[in-house]
C-alpha cells in the first residue's frame, strides 16, 4: 500500500503594484487626504521670497561694484552736459576713472584746464560723476544742491562755499605779447640777460613712460638745449600721478631761468604751486631749487622746494603793490642744473 504523498507548500501569492486610482476614486477620497497632499507639494514654495530677495541682493552688489562700461560713460555724457553751466567743474570719482570720463565726455566738459588743475578754489560749481559708492574727498566740505541718478552713476552738483577770486592767472597769459623769458650768468649778473626767443611752432616731443613731459609746440627756447625752455606743460604729481598743469622754467646750463609778465593786474597775494616731476621728485638725489618772485623789481617772496615734498603751494603778501598794475617776475635758481626740471602755477588774487 503506497504511503500518501506530501502536499507541496503553498506558495505566497506574488504582490502586485496597487492599481492607481482612478479619477472617479480621487473624486471620491475625503477632503483632508486631499489637503494633506497639497500641504505636502507647497510646503517648501514659501522659500522662493527670501532666496529671489538674496538674489536681487546679491544681483545689485554685482553691479554696484562693477566698474562702468564704455556704454555706459557715453550715456551719461548728455546728462553732464544739460547740468554743466559756463565755468563748472566736471570730476569723476573714483579718481581713476577720469580717463574713462573724459575719453566720454571729451574737451568740452571736461577741458585740460580743470583736469590738471592747481586746486579747485576759485570754482564756484562742481559736477562729480560718482559711481562704485565713491565720493570726492576735494569737494567733502562743499555743499551738494542736487542730485540724479543716471544708469550705475550718481551726478552730484556742488556748490564752493568761498570761491576765491582770482584777478591774473599767469598761466593763461604765457604769451609773447606780454612776456619775456630769460637765462643769465650770476657771474655776469642780471643785467646781462640772455633772451629766449618765441619758437611759435617748435618740435613737440614727449619722452612717454619715464620720461619728460611734454614739450609744447609754442614756447620760449633758452640756451642749452631743448629741455630749457619756458613754456606750458603737464606734469605727473607725486600724488597718485595727478595731472598738474604748469609753466615749464628749469635752470640752464648758463644759470637762472625767468620769465617777467607785463603790467600784471594784482590781487592782495600772489600764489600757487611748484613740483617735479613724479620720476624726478622721488629720487631725492637733486639739490634745492628756489623760486624768486619780483614785483616792480623788488621781491615780494621766495620759495624753495626740496625733492620729495611733491605739488606744494606759495602764497606771499603783496602789501602796498596790492589793487596795483606792476610788472611780476619769476625766477628759478638751484645749485645745479641738471635734472632741476621744475614746473610751477601761479595767480594773484
Amino acid at each position: 500500500m503506497s504511503e500518501p504523498r506530501e502536499a507541496p507548500p503553498e506558495q505566497p501569492p506574488e504582490s502586485s503594484p496597487a492599481p492607481s486610482a482612478s479619477p472617479s476614486e480621487v473624486q471620491t477620497q475625503p477632503p483632508e487626504a486631499v489637503r494633506a497632499r497639497a500641504d505636502t507639494r507647497w510646503r517648501f514654495v514659501w522659500l522662493a521670497v527670501p532666496l529671489l530677495g538674496l538674489w536681487e541682493l546679491g544681483a545689485q552688489l554685482w553691479v554696484s561694484h562693477r566698474a562702468p562700461s564704455g556704454s555706459e560713460w557715453e550715456a551719461v555724457a548728455g546728462p553732464v552736459k544739460e547740468l554743466k553751466r559756463p565755468g563748472d567743474l566736471v570730476i569723476a570719482s573714483p579718481e581713476w576713472q577720469g580717463p574713462n570720463a573724459r575719453r566720454a565726455l571729451g574737451d568740452a566738459l571736461m577741458p585740460l584746464a580743470g583736469v590738471a588743475r592747481a586746486d579747485s578754489s576759485a570754482y564756484q560749481r562742481a559736477i562729480e560723476i560718482s559711481s562704485l559708492g565713491e565720493t570726492s574727498d576735494e569737494l567733502a566740505s562743499w555743499p551738494i544742491l542736487e542730485r540724479r541718478r543716471v544708469g550705475p552713476f550718481e551726478l552730484l552738483i556742488h556748490e564752493n562755499p568761498s570761491p576765491a577770486s582770482v584777478k591774473f592767472d599767469f598761466l593763461e597769459e604765457m604769451n609773447p605779447k606780454r612776456v619775456e623769458a630769460y637765462t643769465y650768468d650770476p657771474k655776469l649778473g642780471r643785467e646781462q640777460r640772455t633772451l629766449c626767443p618765441y619758437n611759435f611752432n617748435a618740435r613737440v616731443n614727449s619722452g612717454g613712460l619715464g620720461g619728460p613731459p611734454t614739450y609744447p609746440r609754442t614756447r620760449f627756447q633758452c640756451p642749452g638745449g631743448e629741455a630749457y625752455f619756458i613754456g606750458i606743460t603737464v606734469i605727473d604729481d607725486s600724488n597718485e600721478y595727478r595731472p598738474k598743469r604748469c609753466i615749464w622754467a628749469p635752470p640752464t646750463p648758463m644759470g637762472p631761468i625767468g620769465v617777467t609778465f607785463r603790467e600784471v593786474p594784482l590781487g592782495n597775494v600772489i600764489r600757487g604751486y611748484g613740483e617735479l616731476p613724479w620720476v624726478l621728485e622721488r629720487g631725492y638725489n637733486g639739490p634745492p631749487i628756489v623760486l624768486k618772485v619780483r614785483v616792480a623789481g623788488q621781491e615780494v617772496g621766495r620759495f624753495e622746494h626740496r625733492d620729495g615734498q611733491g605739488w606744494r603751494g606759495f602764497e606771499f603778501p603783496l602789501g602796498t603793490y596790492a589793487g596795483r598794475t606792476e610788472d611780476v617776475e619769476f625766477e628759478v635758481s638751484s645749485s645745479h642744473y641738471r635734472e632741476r626740471y621744475f614746473c610751477f602755477q601761479a595767480d594773484t588774487r
